[in-house]
């Protein structure tokens, strides 16, 4: 029983949900000097499927450039990572960001820092979302941050290839139980396990 109400409150974008988002983080405050910032918080957390917590962590010394590694600072009992930055937007708006963020000399240990210096808050992270999403079709009960993690989990989930635990690594789960949430709702997921098992009947 609890499981399906867990399940069952899990908001997560579609793939166009998500592509109309980005184009909001780009176009929506193009003069505000967080503008960089904002893009690479944004797409960092959904791509590493972070907490905004946990993306709050994130040190200037957690990135290195030269490999394009990022180490991701699990909490709640999640299993910390370093995980490879291979999708070229998300590199390019980290490095735009990493970069320029450097050259202040008065920057924070904290990668993404606001104005005082101090980590990136789940609360104002939240009115961040709420701000984009408003420029979006994205419906008002999505406009939370964490629907990051579970819009990353879905596309993994989804991917032809990746298995659960891909997605367990990926994500920082201590137990594969948190992971198979988002199997037991992804609708591609299960197509695609209908597809594997017909496979083998032929």
């Amino acid at each position: 029983m609890a499981r399906t109400a867990l399940t069952s409150n899990i908001k997560y974008l579609s793939s166009a949900e998500f592509r109309d988002l980005i184009v909001a983080l780009k176009t929506a405050d193009p003069s505000s000097k967080f503008h960089k910032r904002n893009i690479a918080a944004f797409l960092i957390a959904e791509y590493c499927g972070l907490r905004a917590s946990e993306l709050g962590l994130i040190r200037i010394s957690d990135y290195d450039p030269n490999e394009k590694v990022l180490r991701c600072r699990r909490l709640k009992g999640s299993v910390s990572n370093v995980l490879k930055i291979i999708d070229p937007e998300v590199l390019a708006a980290m490095e735009q960001h990493y970069f320029e963020y450097l050259k202040k000399p008065d920057h924070s240990q904290y990668l993404f820092a606001s104005k005082s210096g101090k980590p990136l808050d789940r609360r104002t992270l939240d009115v961040l979302m709420k701000f984009y999403c408003s420029f979006t079709s994205v419906s008002p009960d999505k406009h939370h941050f964490h629907t990051l993690k579970h819009t990353r989990a879905m596309q993994m989930i989804a991917t032809p290839g990746v298995n659960l635990r891909d997605v367990q690594w990926w994500l920082g789960h201590k137990y594969i139980a948190n992971t198979m949430i988002y199997l037991n709702y992804s609708v591609e997921a299960q197509a695609e396990l209908y597809k594997k098992l017909e496979n083998n009947l032929m």
